[in-house]
């Protein structure tokens, strides 16, 4: 018989840990000495105890040991085949979301290097949204912020006749497959109540319609004149080819501050959000 300092050493697991197995029944002393409550272990429960430690490297909870182990019972192939696989899923999991995690950080000290980046992205899902809109194609980027101004005015008068109140924030939206600075395919539209989708109203020129949501999207804040944007969108365009993504719907331009044609008036800054819909590449 060994005290319980002594088959730790044996078994180099601390008494502390024998001590938490006892309580879960994993492993029971061989005797209990019933009036110092010192604990004893025999020569041949150390082979349970290197079955319990091999059982929790391969990635099994203990929980699942116990179940496995109940009663002294041999162990079932097809019980263990079943909890090994299920531990593996897990593992594979996490050495997929830790490589992605290596990958941020390499990316990130390559954007150091590079020098310091004023936009914080982020990854994040973005919900569905009912919208008002009218559609384009702006002939140039030099024209978006023209454009932006006459429609939005438009947009606004057309709700107004009829008679609907315009939520917020502004969208606008660029249906382009690839990055263009001519004849952009441009959406203005502002958020709707989602009643205005079960009988849309008619109007030559104004659709209703439900943007989308994403799981994925990547997304930052800017702050500045629209007709300086541009640096923000290249920006995001290229930590989404940088991180393995590619685009998976049209860029959105939210205006958080307030209607875009209101922008010039004030002595703010317009804060813009860009978000890309985007999905990960297939290896």
């Amino acid at each position: 018989m060994f005290q319980i300092g002594e088959f730790s050493k044996l078994g180099q697991v601390s008494p502390r840990m024998l001590r938490h197995y006892d309580q879960l029944g994993l492993l029971k002393p061989g005797q209990v000495d019933k009036w110092t409550g010192y604990r004893y272990y025999t020569i041949d429960q150390l082979a349970q105890l290197h079955r319990i430690i091999a059982l929790k490297e391969m990635g099994l909870t203990l929980e699942q040991i116990g179940d496995l182990l109940k009663s002294g019972e041999a162990l079932h192939p097809e019980r263990l085949r079943g909890m090994l696989t299920l531990a593996r899923s897990q593992i594979e999991r996490e050495i997929y979301e830790n490589q992605e995690r290596l990958h941020r950080v390499e990316v990130r000290l390559q954007q150091i290097e590079e020098g310091p980046s004023p936009y914080e992205i982020v990854v994040k899902p973005i919900p569905a949204q009912v919208i008002a809109s009218i559609r384009e194609v702006v002939p140039r980027v030099q024209d978006m912020n023209a454009y932006c101004d006459t429609l939005y005015l438009e947009l606004y008068a057309g709700l107004r006749s009829l008679g609907i109140t315009p939520l917020q924030p502004e969208i606008t939206l660029y249906h382009q497959d690839e990055y263009s600075e001519t004849d952009l395919d441009a959406e203005f539209a502002i958020a709707v109540h989602p009643k205005h989708l079960k009988t849309p109203p008619a109007h030559r020129r104004i659709q209703f319609r439900e943007l989308p949501a994403h799981p994925t999207a990547a997304a930052l804040i800017y702050e500045g004149p629209f007709r300086d944007m541009l640096d923000a969108v290249l920006s995001l365009v290229k930590w989404v080819a940088m991180n393995g993504h590619t685009f998976d719907g049209p860029l959105r331009e939210l205006h958080l501050s307030g209607p875009a044609h209101d922008a010039d008036d004030g002595d703010t800054l317009p804060v813009t959000e860009l978000q890309l819909p985007i999905r990960k590449l297939t290896p």
